[in-house]
């Protein structure tokens, strides 16, 4: 596939990162910042242009012409609107990927439409953070939380503690202490590398497990693995900006929120528009204000502000003054490396790979109704629906032993008409079936979209 990303940023630098490691695409990538561009070529077998991404000079020196895939996330929405416009009315690309963020055009929808703004695929990050950070809170001991089925289903992953009633037993026997719970564990990482598991694998202190169930048992089955965590009742956030106050606005009905922004001018906007919220204006890193406002009693500590560094240093300012959990929003992998050494940041919210897994499930083939890159895009778990029948497709009418699932692809469970049906090497794939598939190596994705693809 020959896909054109304009903007060579974080979010458009990841993708690149993630593109690249498969050899089939073909990838050529815009931006005014040459240091960027040289930084990524080093590392990358990419081609790419100097300019603004907007242009039609600019486009066509990167050609265009040829592409089959834009991929839209400039800084400005408005340059990401005009992009789309011109790839779609002087160049006809096929597909137009944009990020916008702007809460005025994303509640205008008939903007973006072929005879308007032709975008096929709209990214909105602020969103798919705070419905991560949601699941995350409605779901205390997990460290990552990725919905299917429309949140019917979710694949979970946690921490291995010893002394809870799984730990240095075989995963057999997880159906005796929970009959009632559907529930079967994909994998796990032991030591950073990733085991392909069966009934009598042995759960072993510090595995990171990564387990699918229905939504409404999770809360059972990780009771199996770590030690129960309470709910997150009151919750403070570090940082007003849009994901803070997304958060907030989502939450505050139903906990209890202190929002803290430096910004005097914002934290007047932010109290004006959240009816339940306690906004305090300072800085997150003042001790003392902390303490005042009860950090000690805090569940859970949010830090979402728009720097990596003071994320990482409130959280471990926020632990040690005895916040229950902290989570930080960090975009760079050095920061991130800091954090997962450091015992005071629980948990890292990664907004790139969160917005990067929302854009490739537009670009696999197939009907794929989600894509969740796990451990740094090593691995994925996808959702894909099957179409067809007995003679158009290889997968229809076929029990699971029988498919050839490449190496290091689970099928960890299939949902049909709202029943979640865990894989036996006898179930039969049906059409219309939603199949729940675990890659430890991403590069088998061809594989998988053969696989389940339709026959002309």
């Amino acid at each position: 596939m020959k896909i054109l990303i304009l903007g060579a940023g974080q979010v458009g630098s990841t993708l690149a990162k993630y593109l690249c490691a498969d050899s089939a695409n073909d990838l050529t990538i815009i931006d005014q910042k040459e240091d960027k561009l040289t930084i990524l070529q080093r590392h990358l077998d990419i081609k790419t242009v100097v300019g603004h991404g907007a242009y039609p000079s600019v486009l066509e020196k990167a050609g265009i012409k040829t592409m089959d895939t834009v991929i839209s996330v400039m800084k400005s929405d408005e340059s990401n609107m005009v992009a789309c416009r011109m790839a779609y009315t002087l160049y006809n690309v096929e597909t137009k990927i944009a990020r916008i963020r702007t809460t005025e055009y994303l509640h205008r929808p008939e903007l973006f439409s072929h005879s308007a703004i032709p975008i096929d695929f709209l990214i909105r990050p602020e969103n798919l953070i705070t419905d991560y950070i949601k699941g995350i809170i409605d779901q205390p001991g997990a460290s990552e939380v990725f919905e299917f089925e429309n949140g019917l289903v979710q694949l979970i992953e946690t921490r291995a503690y010893i002394g809870t009633p799984i730990v240095n037993r075989p995963i057999r026997e997880l159906q005796h202490h929970l009959p009632d719970a559907k529930v079967r564990i994909f994998c796990l990482y032991r030591n950073g590398k990733v085991l392909l598991v069966n009934s009598d694998t042995v759960i072993r202190e510090g595995d990171h497990v990564y387990f699918i169930a229905k939504k409404k048992y999770i809360p059972k089955v990780l009771k199996e693995f770590r030690r129960v965590d309470r709910g997150y009742q009151k919750i403070f956030i570090a940082g007003g900006g849009n994901i803070g106050f997304s958060v907030a606005k989502l939450l505050e009905k139903t906990h209890n929120i202190r929002l803290i922004e430096l910004d005097e001018e914002r934290a007047r906007e932010l109290a004006d528009q959240l009816n339940h919220t306690l906004v305090l204006q300072g800085s997150a890193s003042d001790e003392e204000l902390l303490l005042e406002e009860g950090i000690e009693n805090t569940d859970l500590f949010l830090a979402l502000t728009d720097s990596d560094e003071v994320n990482v240093i409130v959280s471990i300012l926020a632990k040690r003054l005895g916040a229950h959990k902290t989570i930080a929003l960090i975009k760079r992998d050095v920061y991130a490396s800091l954090a997962e050494q450091s015992d005071e940041v629980d948990m890292i919210v990664s907004p790139d790979q969160i917005t990067v897994s929302d854009i490739l499930s537009h670009l696999r083939k197939g009907d794929m109704m989600k894509v969740h890159s796990l451990q740094h895009g090593k691995a994925e778990a996808i959702e894909i629906v099957v179409h067809g029948d007995e003679n158009s497709s290889k997968v229809v009418g076929r029990r699971i032993k029988d498919l050839e699932l490449p190496e290091g692809v689970v099928i960890g469970a299939v949902v049909r008409d709202s029943d979640l049906l865990m894989t036996s090497k006898k179930l039969v794939i049906e059409q219309g079936d939603h199949v729940l598939i675990m890659l430890t190596d991403v590069k088998k994705i061809h594989q998988v979209e053969s696989l389940f693809s339709e026959n002309d």
